[in-house]
């Protein structure tokens, strides 16, 4: 028995939710604007620069991991003011 298909049936897909937690090259793929490098660079320089008490930076272990919203909003706060 087949039924026809109501519109609560064909509701549009749920929004994309991009992870919290991600690695290097994760993030610079989800922000294409970043690239491996520089996020590297960041991270290499991450006591001087700030990053590392922004609370993006996570160890696991021997992994460096980054919250993701944590490091956007420190990017943002070195935007140079014109």
């Amino acid at each position: 028995m087949q039924t026809e298909a109501t519109a609560d049936d064909r509701a549009a897909p749920a929004p994309v939710v991009l992870p919290t937690y991600v690695t290097v090259p994760q993030l610079a793929k989800i922000e294409p604007a970043l690239g491996v490098g520089a996020i590297r660079d960041d991270l290499f320089h991450r006591k001087r620069n700030g990053l590392e008490a922004s609370g993006a930076v996570i160890y696991r272990g021997r992994r460096i991991l980054l919250h993701r919203e944590r490091y956007l909003g420190w990017l943002d706060s070195r935007r140079a003011v014109a």
